[in-house]
């Protein structure tokens, strides 16, 4: 009988509710003729839909459509209420007829709190009052709480296993996840696809530099993901418009961080765009020779001959007197080679002259040069300048004066050292000498 008599008064109540959910959608409706539609007032509205709903809605209408979501989730939260403290007394079927209807009214309680949150949002953006809005905010973040302590551990339970296999709950979100990281995927298949577009564009572009193309095609890489990135979140309902303000604030403070490095980057084009040298060059900048490795936008990497790897800023190298090696197809090699003043020069020049001819790689035009150069202290200096492919200088260089020492020492062509003589002169005085050189 306690039953039954719990159960009509909870019916009655439930019916009053409604009754008054009513009353109170009129009166709204009647006493603000600037707030006419109806629509966002009915418990079945979306969150969605109130988005929508709630775009033409003044600061002042979406303060009074805030106090009836808030009449809407409290009447849900009644009948959790009675439907719990039903359950703690009943039995057998009745309890899980119970259980279903508090299930049920879960949903429904979702439903409304992510409407009346959804309320609350657009007062927010169209200048509600910190204190107006702080109150309704704290009902809500309460009863979420407050709700579900008030449940009992088997109902919970049953509410969790139903919400993880709902298309709206766990499995919803899963697959959600999986169409985003689906869609991640893509973006980088097409950043990707991009690159290698933009790459074979830019090697059909004459007197680009390949340091400028690494760098267009990789930003241009990048700017695709990210922006695909965005796109994908935005898709799937993140709100990426504070993200935008993140990163110019980001950019803001950085730029006054970061002085020296928006220093390299300013360089690191002014190479790219003026190409002073490219990738594989060999180059004396900032103290440091070697072969041109890569470049990114702040730093050059430079190969020395025996493999040492150099780092140089590139505001260093923008700023510094730059030697490009290899940027000519073909180089002189200056060589010198000492005689004794004993020896014929004219001997020593054919040999040398001989040795340059025979040799693969020197060219015959432009002609080498083979001269006597300098009367030095100790030797006769002739100067051999043969011209050769760039990447042939040091093979030049070298087999060359292998090849100059075996030939001259054959035919009997000294080379001399650096060498002092003295002499000794005996003075007036017995006992003095006085050395000259």
């Amino acid at each position: 009988m306690s039953h039954l008599r719990l159960s009509i008064l909870l019916l009655i109540s439930f019916l009053v509710m409604v009754l008054g959910l009513g009353e109170v959608a009129v009166a709204q409706d009647q006493g603000a003729s600037s707030f006419s539609p109806p629509a966002p007032t009915s418990v079945t509205t979306t969150a969605s839909e109130l988005e929508i709903l709630t775009v033409p809605m003044t600061a002042d209408d979406l303060s009074e459509l805030a106090v009836i979501w808030q009449n809407h989730v409290k009447s849900v939260l009644e009948d959790i209420a009675g439907l719990n403290l039903e359950l703690a007394i009943a039995e057998g079927a009745r309890e899980e007829v119970l259980r279903d209807e508090l299930a049920k009214t879960f949903g429904l309680q979702s439903m409304v709190q992510d409407s009346y949150g959804a309320v609350l949002d657009a007062w927010r953006t169209k200048g509600a009052l910190i204190e107006d809005i702080q109150v309704h905010d704290t009902y809500l973040n309460a009863l979420r709480l407050e709700a579900v302590r008030t449940t009992d551990l088997r109902s919970l339970l049953q509410l969790a296993a139903s919400w993880l296999a709902s298309a709206e709950g766990g499995l919803g979100f899963l697959l959600k996840v999986a169409g985003f990281l689906v869609a991640l995927w893509g973006m980088y298949f097409v950043a990707r696809v991009l690159r290698r577009a933009v790459s074979r564009g830019l090697s059909r572009v004459p007197n680009l530099s390949r340091l400028l193309q690494r760098f267009i095609v990789n930003a241009v890489y990048w700017a695709t993901f990210v922006l695909g990135v965005l796109v994908v979140l935005g898709a799937f309902g993140v709100n990426v418009t504070p993200l935008f303000a993140i990163f110019g604030g980001l950019s803001f403070i950085l730029g006054f961080a970061m002085q020296d490095t928006l220093g390299n980057l300013a360089s690191g084009l002014m190479i790219m765009i003026m190409k002073p040298f490219d990738t594989g060059d060999y180059i004396e900048v900032g103290g440091a020779s070697g072969f041109v490795d890569e470049m990114s936008v702040v730093s050059t990497q430079i190969r020395t001959f025996d493999n040492q790897i150099i780092i140089v800023p590139n505001s260093k190298i923008w700023g510094d007197v730059i030697t490009n090696v290899s940027v000519s197809p073909e180089r002189r090699v200056d060589l010198v080679f000492g005689v004794g003043y004993s020896d014929s020069a004219e001997h020593a020049i054919e040999v040398l002259k001989g040795l340059v001819a025979a040799h693969a790689k020197c060219l015959e035009s432009p002609a080498p040069e083979i001269f006597v150069g300098q009367l030095g202290d100790s030797s006769v200096n002739i100067y051999c300048r043969p011209w050769t492919k760039s990447e042939d200088y040091w093979t030049v260089y070298w087999d060359l004066t292998g090849q100059a020492k075996e030939r001259f020492d054959q035919e009997g062509i000294s080379i001399p050292f650096p060498q002092r003589d003295v002499h000794l002169i005996q003075g007036e005085n017995a006992g003095s000498i006085v050395a000259t050189t």
